[in-house]
């Protein structure tokens, strides 16, 4: 149990409120684009997530820390 709250402790350290609010309000405005059949706005949208997502990725994985420094 008590591993389980250090792993959850360290876990919830590493959720950032600003990039999970950036992905959630981009779904949103995607899928309203998607009603309203603005196509233009929904494929800036998806590609926003994908970016941040990748951002994401790289950071948590180690590789996005401290690129191009030496």
């Amino acid at each position: 149990m008590d591993t389980l709250l250090k792993n959850l402790r360290y876990f919830i350290g590493k959720i950032r409120p600003q990039i999970f609010l950036a992905l959630c309000l981009l779904g949103i405005i995607a899928i309203l684009g998607i009603r309203a059949d603005l196509n233009e706005i929904t494929v800036g949208c998806i590609a926003g997530i994908i970016a941040l997502a990748k951002d994401v990725l790289q950071v948590d994985s180690g590789n996005g820390e401290g690129e191009g420094k030496e």
